[in-house]
This record gives C-alpha cells, sequence and structure tokens, in this order.
C-alpha cells in the first residue's frame, strides 16, 4: 500500500480556488432563496433583479462576492443598499466550499 500523501500545492490550490467558487454561487443562490421563499415568490421567475427598483441584474451583477465589493454594495442601476448579510453568507459558503474540496477525498 502507498502512503496516503497530501496533494501537491498547485492542485490543492486548484481544489480550493474551485470549491470557493462553487461555494459562492450555491451561497448566493441559497441567499436569493432565503429572500424568495418566505415572500412566495418564484425563484425562476423573474430572473434577478433589484428589489428596489426591478432592474434585471447583468452577468457582471450576478458575480458573487465580487459584484458585491465592485459595487460597494450598493444597487449598480440606482444605488440602493444591499444587506451586508448577504456578503457574509456568500463568503462563508465560498469558505466552507473551499474547506470542503481540500479535505474531501476524491
Amino acid at each position: 500500500m502507498t502512503p496516503d500523501l497530501p496533494p501537491p500545492f498547485g492542485i490543492a490550490w486548484f481544489r480550493f480556488a474551485l470549491g470557493f467558487a462553487v461555494g459562492a454561487v450555491l451561497g448566493s443562490f441559497g441567499t436569493m432563496l432565503a429572500y424568495r421563499v418566505p415572500r412566495r415568490l418564484s425563484i425562476v421567475w423573474p430572473g434577478s433583479h433589484c428589489p428596489s427598483c426591478r432592474t434585471p441584474l447583468t452577468i457582471a451583477d450576478l458575480v458573487p462576492l465580487l459584484s458585491f465589493i465592485a459595487h460597494r454594495g450598493k444597487c449598480a442601476h440606482c444605488g440602493a443598499r444591499i444587506g451586508m448579510r448577504y456578503f457574509y453568507i456568500e463568503l462563508a459558503c465560498a469558505v466552507a466550499g473551499g474547506i470542503i474540496a481540500l479535505i474531501a477525498r476524491p
């Protein structure tokens, strides 16, 4: 039997980055569910939009974490503030996804 060696450094970072990205996307989806389900809104239609101005979000607006930072926590269209809880949930899910990707066995 061969010893159970940790993955090489480059592979470990790739696995963490991939897990981080998947976790951020799942966190973003989770925050959408947390907003829409209690209000009995459809999770399919309409697409993602600003709750204040109802402007549909562009693909660049949908990038978890990065779009929040780029727009300084505000809607890119009307300037309405976006709650920090969305950022924190996405960040927590991203970090959890990265850690799980590191420790999970392929």
